[in-house]
């Protein structure tokens, strides 16, 4: 395996599995949270996360077996 798609593996596993933990955490933030607490400015977005948050996740776990696939690539 070259160095290139060695270290563009690494790369692509890190950031899945960054983005599945953010996701996980997220979620699970979500099922505490008082929406009426949150600020008007921010609600828009909180609310559009909370919509997409599966799909995100979904994609960084997919990202993560990926890279876990290309890093044993021989």
């Amino acid at each position: 395996m070259s160095q290139t798609l060695h270290m563009f593996a690494v790369r692509v596993t890190t950031a899945g599995a960054l983005g599945a933990a953010y996701m996980v955490l997220y979620k699970a933030a979500l099922r505490r949270v008082d929406f009426d607490l949150i600020p008007v400015s921010a609600l828009r977005r909180v609310r559009w996360w909370s919509t997409h948050a599966t799909v995100v996740l979904a994609v960084s776990l997919t990202l993560t077996v990926l890279g876990l696939v290309l890093s044993t690539a021989t």
